[in-house]
């Protein structure tokens, strides 16, 4: 099946904001704009990556966000990583990470509250329940902005191209060895996608979620809906792990990220913001270049556009 048809599989979306006090997010709470953000969870603790964008000369108000320690200086934007000291902020963040079928559409700040924009499978409904009822309500930090039908993959990624520019990258490389999870898809599923959620990394690997059009019965693959053929595992595979590693200290945030089989080749297509894509791409053609049996090739580069949702 082709990326743009995995519209339905999960089917559910909640946005919910959690308020943040210490730190720099007391000096963004003054500020008045959205700033995009990027979650992501290591060796347990959670860390948001902050971009604010370049337009003109910088107000004064950034001056102090300007001058902190770790401020990255890009093309189009300046980036800071702060950890999330918050103990509840950071435990509710990372169990909807790794809860079952989430896949983070968007995060972003506003003011002095993180907003995460999530979407999971309506069968997993009372799992998400669960995580929430634990905080919301009983805690003032947190709360629920919406709790609705999700939006398609085009509806999302054309809302954040108008804030933000938005470049598409897709190369393939020969299938990993080391994968049995990628080695048994090949051999029974050539037309599954696979939607990559990096930014929750556990013993196991990276969380994968399946999207199939027939049954997955193979060991270490979660079923999520028998019905809709969505289903989860975690893939340890070194390219993938290491493009996180690399993607997350090149500050360079990956929207969506999907895999895909086609020719025998393992195919990855990744959103980026258009201004960074070909730093991207040249980190990620070096990390599969220096794994001799990759052979990468890179197959599509552009600017999101109408052309693009013909052959995605």
């Amino acid at each position: 099946m082709k990326i743009s048809e995995i519209n339905a599989k999960l089917d559910r979306r909640c946005v919910i904001a959690v308020k943040q006090h210490t730190g720099i997010f007391e000096l963004i709470a003054r500020m008045d704009q959205r700033i995009p953000a990027y979650t992501f969870a290591e060796e347990d603790k959670t860390y948001i990556q902050l971009f604010f964008q370049k337009s003109g000369k910088p107000a004064p108000s950034m001056n102090p966000i300007l001058s902190r320690k770790g401020m990255v200086e890009k093309r189009s934007y300046y980036s800071i990583t702060e950890r999330i000291n918050n103990v509840e902020g950071m435990k509710i963040i990372s169990n909807l990470l790794e809860a079952p079928s989430i896949a983070l559409n968007d995060a972003y700040l506003l003011r002095d509250e993180l907003y995460l924009d999530f979407r999971f499978h309506r069968s997993k409904l009372h799992e998400i329940n669960d995580i929430l009822s634990g905080v919301i309500g009983k805690n003032q930090n947190f709360r629920i902005v919406n709790l609705t039908h999700s939006r398609s993959l085009r509806e999302r990624m054309d809302s954040m191209h108008r804030q933000t520019p938005l470049a598409v990258v897709r190369y393939s490389m020969n299938f990993p060895d080391d994968s049995k999870l990628m080695k048994y898809m090949a051999d029974n599923h050539l037309d599954a996608v696979a939607e990559v959620e990096g930014r929750a990394v556990t013993d196991e690997g990276i969380k994968v979620l399946l999207y199939t059009s027939k049954p997955v019965v193979a060991e270490g693959v979660t079923p999520i809906s028998i019905a809709d053929n969505v289903y989860e595992s975690y893939v340890y595979e070194k390219s993938l792990v290491e493009g996180r590693k690399r993607g997350n200290e090149a500050r360079i945030p990956r929207i969506a990220f999907f895999l895909t089989i086609e020719n025998g080749r393992l195919f990855d297509t990744t959103f980026v913001p258009a201004a960074e894509a070909d730093e991207y791409v040249s980190i990620m053609m070096n990390t599969l270049m220096s794994d001799h049996g990759s052979h990468p090739l890179l197959e599509y580069y552009s600017e999101l556009d109408d052309e693009v949702w013909e052959w995605i």
